[in-house]
């Protein structure tokens, strides 16, 4: 599968306007990734409340930056889960960490977090993420 980085995602591409254009901080080749967000009064559920889905997106994110850094490469979500502890309202910032927790040939696996700036936690998350291409594996030094 040809996988090709036109700027658009909608979390981090630079180039869509509809999206957050977060500039995730990638450290130690994938190691940990930290990500500061703040979602705006249309991304709602409830009134005032960001919707579970924008929570879950931005775990995705962090989690997916940790494959992609680990393995050079293109990387894609292979599973998610999501645990929500509370609501965040919208419009506040929101600050996103996660961490590379095991490494094999196809698969990272991450630990992730949703917090508010008062170290609040709305919600957490594991997930694995895989190489779009099996020649993007990890090197021996980020095992």
């Amino acid at each position: 599968m040809a996988i090709e980085n036109n700027n658009r995602c909608f979390v981090c591409g630079q180039e869509n306007p509809f999206g957050f254009q977060v500039k995730p901080i990638v450290r130690d080749a994938g190691a940990e990734v930290y990500i500061e967000c703040t979602p705006p009064e249309h991304m709602q559920g409830w009134a005032n409340i960001l919707h579970g889905g924008i929570i879950s997106t931005l775990l995705d994110e962090a989690i997916t930056h940790i494959g992609i850094g680990t393995f050079n490469g293109p990387a894609v979500t292979a599973q998610l889960e999501v645990r929500f502890r509370k609501p965040a309202p919208t419009g506040v910032k929101l600050l996103v960490n996660a961490e590379r927790i095991k490494v094999s040939r196809r698969l990272v696996e991450a630990i992730a977090e949703v917090k508010l700036s008062d170290s609040t936690t709305i919600a957490t998350g594991t997930g694995k993420v895989m190489p779009v291409d099996e020649s993007f594996a990890p090197t021996p030094s980020t095992q």
